[in-house]
């Protein structure tokens, strides 16, 4: 009876140890505070080192943040700019949804014993101005079609098209070049940051060596190339350093990595998409061509744009039948119009999201 008796103790310590175990495992905020710099929110939370916070955005106006700890603190008062905040614990997640009553960025750090998360009032800007930049030009004809049209008059000319359009509708429209001139990747890139630029589109045309039936409109952000495709693409807009003596512009010597880890140009990231999006949208619904999608890529032409900024491949100048396309006025006149209603469509989106 004994033997059963110190079974059965043997079995309640082990279960008793098991569960003091596993609350000790367990993570927990204690402690929550809210405090005001001058515009920024400073949400701090005293937590375990090994906590780990995730911070994503709902909307321009909408943050949630994620913890893998259980909150012992289920409500707290809104402050400041913070019009509503939702806390949802379990065991061993918590959530805080914070909804401000403007659009707000965030930033997060991490100290010896707490996470801060800083809240600040995100640039919000009207869009006035943009930089259009034909490729290549000058001593870079970029792609050269079987029956000799240069990619370099083609986009320069569809550039002049778009900018009469955009500035019937109201808007400051900037040139990269005005004629047949060679300018250096990273001069374009700085032109458009010292006017100030509200969005960057450079125009250009595709072209395949493999492929001569290869054909299309696409769309393009700045990102990591992820195909093999994209790659090719990027190498061969790229190919125009080679006509460059020096480039003095540090922006573009920081690796891609370093750049798309920046706050402000993450947000930049987030808006180019939508930018090349709409764009896309209007080219295949006008032009009726065939939709290559929005793609990614690390284009040095991109790289430093503190702005949304898309790159846009027309067509393939190296189809015979797209070359035929490309050097009639009309159908360039169609493919500024694609564009322009592309821009046009995202400002309008831009304005109603961020209330301008």
């Amino acid at each position: 009876m004994m033997k059963i008796e110190k079974l059965y103790l043997n079995i309640i310590l082990s279960f008793l140890f098991l569960i003091s175990a596993t609350n000790a495992d367990t993570k927990k905020i204690e402690s929550i505070s809210l405090s005001k710099i001058k515009d920024t929110i400073l949400m701090v939370f005293e937590v375990d080192t090994a906590t780990q916070f995730t911070v994503s955005r709902v909307s321009n106006c909408r943050l949630k943040i994620e913890a893998n700890a259980r909150s012992t603190i289920e409500q707290l008062k809104p402050y400041g700019d913070i019009q509503k905040l939702v806390i949802n614990s379990a065991e061993n997640h918590s959530t805080f949804d914070l909804t401000f009553n403007k659009p707000f960025d965030y930033r997060k750090q991490k100290t010896v014993s707490s996470v801060l998360i800083k809240f600040f009032p995100m640039a919000i800007r009207e869009i006035k101005t943009i930089v259009l930049d034909p490729g290549h030009g000058g001593v870079d004809p970029g792609a050269i079609g079987k029956k000799k049209l240069l990619e370099k008059n083609v986009n320069l000319a569809i550039a002049m098209i778009l900018k009469k359009k955009l500035e019937n509708y109201g808007l400051k429209v900037l040139m990269t070049r005005t004629d047949d001139r060679f300018v250096a990747l990273s001069e374009r890139t700085r032109f458009a940051n010292e006017k100030k630029a509200d969005l960057f589109i450079s125009i250009h045309c595709n072209a395949s060596e493999h492929n001569k039936q290869a054909c299309g409109f696409e769309t393009y952000f700045l990102s990591e190339a992820k195909t093999d495709w994209e790659r090719a693409v990027l190498a061969r807009e790229n190919g125009a350093l080679r006509f460059e003596i020096s480039d003095t512009n540090p922006l573009v010597k920081n690796d891609l990595d370093l750049i798309l880890a920046d706050l402000t140009q993450n947000e930049f990231l987030k808006e180019s998409y939508n930018l090349a999006y709409e764009i896309q949208t209007a080219g295949i619904n006008i032009l009726t061509n065939v939709d290559r999608g929005v793609r990614q890529a690390g284009f040095y032409v991109l790289r430093g744009c503190f702005m949304p900024s898309v790159l846009i491949e027309c067509g393939f100048i190296s189809n015979p039948t797209e070359e035929k396309k490309l050097a009639n006025a009309k159908y360039r006149e169609k493919i500024a119009q694609a564009i322009y209603t592309g821009i046009i469509n995202y400002i309008k989106d831009y304005e109603k999201r961020n209330n301008i």
